[in-house]
């Protein structure tokens, strides 16, 4: 596998981790801002700005491309799809997203 398709594939497991973290941090992000401020102003805008960034990674995620292919890595079609985000492996070309489960070398 060369070094740029490694790299390419890093992003896209730190991007996929990112979003989780994002996710988990919801309960204790709510539970800390509900304790700390009293406005529900505040505590509105807080949690809109974490909308925005959920919406934000997701989107990152499914936009992302395969480094080998240059197609969606999640997407099926030639449009990004947000149903495939749990992929393991590229939908086109099959690469797989971690590297050391890649038994054949590099087309290119």
């Amino acid at each position: 596998m060369l070094p740029e398709e490694q790299q390419a594939l890093r992003n896209i497991r730190r991007v996929r981790l990112g979003c989780w973290f994002l996710l988990a941090s919801y309960v204790p992000l709510f539970w800390l801002v509900t304790k700390l401020m009293r406005s529900d102003l505040a505590i509105n805008l807080i949690m809109l700005v974490w909308l925005l960034g959920l919406v934000h990674m997701i989107a990152w995620v499914a936009f992302s491309h395969c480094p080998r292919c240059r197609n969606y890595f999640h997407a099926t079609a030639g449009t990004p799809s947000f149903w495939n985000l749990f992929a393991r492996s590229c939908t086109h070309c099959g690469l797989p997203l971690r590297s050391s489960r890649v038994i054949y070398p590099s087309m290119e």
